[in-house]
């Protein structure tokens, strides 16, 4: 079975590969500098150089798992601290999530706490944005050897069979994914 790794396209890899490191609670690679290894369950975090500024939504975001109200309030409250900032990406006003930005402008959300996240660890799910969800999670599915849970026009997500790690998950969107970030099978 192959794992999935979260890349970041980077004007300063080093420096971004730290921040989530820190957020995360997580360990940065220290020969290269630009990776970033859970503690536990999670997915493998890679940085490297981009050559452009982002000018658009990424494709690809982190979903962050908080473990109660008051638990969202406060991670909320130390992204800001370190550097994140609010965005808005078109939601809804009433969305229980907060969508924020790290400190290159890539989008993050942080959920309001869901039981299907409990044994993901800090990063709840991999969003992708694609023309067709039912088809990129069949593919995932087979490359990842994850479960299918979920498999509509609309949504469809992957859970780790062993139920510990992020949820791969895709959204109907009117074209593939772009930005600064990408999953890769490793």
């Amino acid at each position: 079975m192959a794992s999935v790794v979260v890349e970041f396209s980077a004007r300063e890899p080093q420096r971004l590969a730290r921040w989530w490191a820190d957020v995360l609670g997580w360990n940065l690679d220290a020969e290269s500098g630009t990776a970033v290894h859970p503690g536990g369950a999670g997915v493998e975090l890679r940085f490297v150089p981009g050559a452009v500024d982002k000018t658009a939504k990424n494709g690809v975001h982190l979903d962050l798992r908080s473990e109660s109200h008051d638990d969202q309030t406060k991670l909320v409250e130390r992204l800001f601290n370190a550097g994140a900032r609010f965005a808005d990406i078109d939601q809804s006003s009433d969305v229980p999530w907060v969508v924020m930005a790290d400190v290159e402008g890539n989008e993050l959300c942080v959920l309001e706490p869901r039981k299907i996240y409990e044994r993901t660890g800090p990063i709840a799910a991999i969003v992708v944005d694609t023309p067709d969800p039912r088809s990129l999670a069949r593919r995932w599915a087979e490359t990842t050897g994850m479960d299918l849970a979920t498999d509509s026009a609309e949504f469809a997500a992957l859970h780790p069979a062993s139920g510990e790690g992020p949820h791969l998950e895709f959204l109907a969107a009117s074209s593939a994914p772009t930005g600064m970030l990408r999953i890769l099978p490793t």
